[in-house]
């Protein structure tokens, strides 16, 4: 069952780039009709094209024997599929009306028999037709430019954001807390521990009360942890750091399914995912809580393992557990991971929550933010998806998180570190 599904993938895959690569190829070759060294430039093309496949038959043979090498194969391939595949699609899609176009000409001719050249530089619609190959050819440019940019640079480009989080009736013993979020470090997408040095780095300038990791150490399994322990124990806080689990520290999206050793493998990978966090000095929060007095008042940090509000990702958590013991808690702060689940439940049925911290979004990884705007693709699918949301007393940051996964880059939507200074504000 396995193989026949990687098998189905890999042709289907390698079936539609051919196709996209031919159908590009021809409307470069119309374009370029004049030039003169066209056998130059159909060689280029077609040996750039076979090398990336090939690369392709590659990396997939490797991730299907889960070699050492599989998961840095499959980011340079995700790399390359993003900066050759996804603009060649975009211009195709000019290049279409452009034979569509033509189609109806040709149609036309053969309909009322009024003879059109429909190559012909004199024909009226020539413009137009140049236009849509110019444009087809300039959208392919400028897509390859701005996702080489976004694995290249905009991938590592940490931004430290700054925030004042204004509570409702703060206790005064916890007013002025320096609270630091990092969300979804996908480890297994770096090819070094550079970017990992650089975020502890960061955050330790900062010297925070707290640290919050909000899940998503890894891509498929623990094991992908391992050489970022030393980096990651580095990492300090006058109270500690407290992490949880994402969707995809739970080793689902790597070991099949329907394997007798399912269940086991789950298991050990879960146990790996706890003492690394031990090793690294991380309180890892499993449906628990951890409670801090001040002044004779009290703060909860609790921690909910991976709850979706969307029914594509899994329920692993169980808040009714994590919050026991923090009924005569004043101040109340929620680790899970996927936001969906502030609408889904923790609004409805725990609003003695003040702030609840998520990632998993990313902010898909691309969209713009300025001044007075933010938009990103992810809003069609999470209504909370990147920054701060409120309802009433309660509210919920979305931290945009360190790392990625499937584009190996970011374009508009960075890399962040949240450092938020608590502040009591009147109901």
């Amino acid at each position: 069952m396995y193989l026949t599904r990687v098998l189905f993938f890999l042709i289907t895959f390698l079936l539609l780039t051919i196709i996209i690569d031919v159908y590009f190829y021809f409307g470069l070759k119309s374009y370029f009709k004049s030039f003169k060294n066209r056998k130059w430039l159909k060689r280029i093309y077609w040996f750039i094209s076979f090398s990336v496949i090939s690369f392709y038959v590659l990396g997939i043979v490797l991730w299907f024997f889960k070699t050492p090498l599989s998961g840095k194969f499959r980011i340079v391939f995700q790399g390359i599929s993003f900066c050759f595949m996804v603009p060649k699609f975009m211009a195709i899609i000019f290049f279409m009306l452009d034979d569509i176009i033509r189609f109806f000409k040709w149609l036309k001719y053969k309909i009322f028999g009024e003879k059109i050249n429909i190559n012909s530089e004199s024909d009226n619609s020539y413009t137009r037709l140049k236009f849509l190959q110019v444009t087809g050819l300039s959208f392919f440019a400028l897509f390859t430019g701005i996702l080489s940019y976004g694995i290249f640079k905009g991938a590592y480009n940490i931004n430290v954001l700054y925030k004042k989080l204004r509570i409702p009736n703060l206790p005064k013993g916890f007013e002025g807390l320096k609270i630091i979020q990092i969300s979804d470090l996908h480890v297994g997408s770096f090819m070094s521990t550079d970017p990992v040095k650089r975020m502890v780095e960061l955050i330790n300038r900062e010297n925070p009360d707290m640290v919050f990791f909000t899940g998503d150490l890894v891509n498929d399994i623990a094991e992908e942890a391992l050489p970022y322990v030393d980096e990651l124990k580095k990492l300090k806080a006058k109270f500690g750091v407290f992490s949880i689990l994402g969707n995809h520290d739970y080793g689902d999206y790597f070991y099949d399914k329907n394997s007798p050793d399912f269940e086991k493998n789950k298991k050990h990978n879960k146990d790996l995912m706890q003492k690394i966090y031990q090793d690294c000095g991380w309180r890892l929060l499993l449906d628990e809580n951890v409670i801090f007095e001040a002044n004779g008042e009290k703060m909860a940090v609790i921690g909910i393992e991976n709850w979706a509000g969307r029914g594509t990702f899994a329920r692993y958590g169980n808040l009714y557990n994590a919050v026991k013991g923090t009924e005569d808690v004043n101040f109340k702060l929620l680790l899970s991971h996927d936001p969906s689940h502030w609408d889904v439940q923790v609004k409805p049925e725990f609003k003695d929550i003040d702030v609840m911290f998520s990632g998993h979004t990313h902010g898909m990884q691309f969209g713009i933010e300025i001044p007075g705007f933010k938009w990103s693709p992810s809003k069609w699918v999470y209504p909370q998806w990147a920054g701060l949301y409120k309802d009433g007393k309660q509210q919920l940051y979305v931290n945009r998180g360190i790392g990625f996964v499937g584009y190996p880059g970011r374009v508009g939507i960075y890399p962040e570190i949240t450092v938020f200074d608590l502040k009591a504000t009147k109901v």
